[in-house]
C-alpha cells in the first residue's frame, strides 16, 4: 500500500502531537525556524504543512461534539 503525501503530512502532524503534546506547536516553529536558517526550503515548506494540518487537528479535537 502506498500512502500519498497528503497521508504523509497527516501522519507527521499526528506524530508531533503524540510525541511532543503540550510542546507539539514549540517543536514544529522550531522545525521550521532551523529550516529557515540553514536555507533549505523544501524542509521549511514541509514543516510549514505539518503545520496547518496540526492546527486542524488540534482544532477538530478541541471542537464541541454535535
Amino acid at each position: 500500500m502506498t500512502i500519498s503525501r497528503e497521508q504523509e503530512i497527516w501522519a507527521m502532524a499526528l506524530w508531533v502531537d503524540r510525541e511532543h503534546g503540550e510542546e507539539a506547536e514549540r517543536f514544529i516553529a522550531e522545525r521550521v525556524l532551523h529550516f529557515e536558517a540553514t536555507g533549505e526550503a523544501g524542509g521549511k515548506d514541509l514543516w510549514m504543512q505539518v503545520a496547518r494540518r496540526y492546527v486542524e487537528l488540534r482544532d477538530t479535537l478541541a471542537a464541541e461534539p454535535n
